[in-house]
């Protein structure tokens, strides 16, 4: 993916939250404010489909699997000295192989995965010790899910999210392939009308050019439709596209949909060929359904403006 609004059953990508810590709850009570309860989710992409938490950890489990697999004696290691493992308290044994079961406030999910590779592998502890894995300084750092490489390491989007842990590893999936998903419907009900323009960035027009064409664009959306339009109360956004055949796309989605629009074609008297299509203009339109329409052909932005659901306190979104 080349940009953060891409639209899976109704559900919009917008961005990657990375990792919350112990902003976590802030965070949830944010996004439950902006979007409202059942509208968003925190979910994972991965082969360009959104998992739901317990389809995610079947790749965080499938590497630790692997791991133990492929590293005999890190297996044979665990579990012949550990009774069994524990990330954030002692208390977290209880939890056995339910990822659901969290009775501490921070959450724990790869001492699970690790009873649940071995159990796969036929394996049990026979130690004596509670081995914890957690920080540089526990005696099970070494399975970390920082440490660990992931089974799949193509999958994980790039560019991969950077932190605590190394590049690769399961940590780098969990948080790099952790996605914001709202309801589409929610962003249009939130949405304010804006003016979108839309150029080719194959045609490398010069900065005089591409500023006349894209003036061209708006002022042929009002007279031709009857339009007036107010520019502050109403912004204009400027996007760019591969080629002609995604401008000429983004036109006939327009025209599908019945959004006013405007193709410009140039005269040809200085840079290129008189008749090109240099340009699409839309609007007024609504902010989520203009950027659900140019992110499906590829727009790329260079001029946007503040939107309500891309606006945050407690986290920034990273793209994809």
């Amino acid at each position: 993916m080349n940009n953060t609004f891409k639209v899976v059953n109704n559900r919009v990508i917008l961005g990657r939250p990375g990792y919350a810590g112990k902003k976590r709850s802030i965070r949830r009570k944010e996004l439950t404010e902006k979007f409202r309860k059942d509208n968003w989710e925190i979910a994972h992409l991965f082969d360009n489909k959104i998992l739901s938490r317990e389809e995610a950890l079947v790749h965080f489990e499938n590497s630790y699997f692997e791991f133990l697999k492929n590293n005999k004696e890190i297996l044979e290691w665990l579990v012949t000295y550990a009774a069994d493992v524990y990330d954030t308290n002692p208390s977290n044994i209880d939890s056995g192989l339910d990822y659901t079961i969290q009775e501490t406030q921070a959450v724990h999910l790869h001492d699970i995965a690790i009873r649940s590779a071995l159990k796969k592998l036929d394996k049990e502890f026979k130690g004596k010790q509670l081995l914890e894995i957690r920080g540089e300084n526990s005696e099970g750092f070494i399975l970390s899910t920082g440490q660990v490489t992931f089974y799949k390491p193509k999958l994980i989007l790039k560019p991969q999210l950077k932190g605590w842990w190394n590049k690769d590893s399961i940590e780098s999936y969990w948080q790099s392939n952790k996605i914001l998903a709202v309801n589409f419907f929610q962003l249009e009900r939130m949405s304010k009308q804006m003016v979108g323009v839309i150029l080719r960035k194959d045609l490398r027009l010069g900065k005089g050019k591409f500023s006349a064409q894209t003036a061209h664009a708006i002022v042929s959306l009002l007279p031709e439709r009857g339009k007036r339009w107010d520019f502050e109360q109403r912004p204009i956004e400027i996007w760019t596209v591969k080629d002609e055949s995604n401008l000429l796309s983004i036109y006939r989605q327009a025209q599908k949909l019945k959004i006013n629009y405007s193709l410009i074609r140039d005269v040809g008297k200085t840079q290129i060929a008189p008749g090109t299509k240099t340009a699409v203009g839309l609007g007024p339109i609504n902010e989520a359904i203009f950027e659900k329409i140019v992110s499906s052909f590829d727009g790329t932005p260079l001029e946007t403006n503040k939107k309500e659901y891309r606006t945050y306190i407690h986290f920034a979104l990273t793209n994809i």
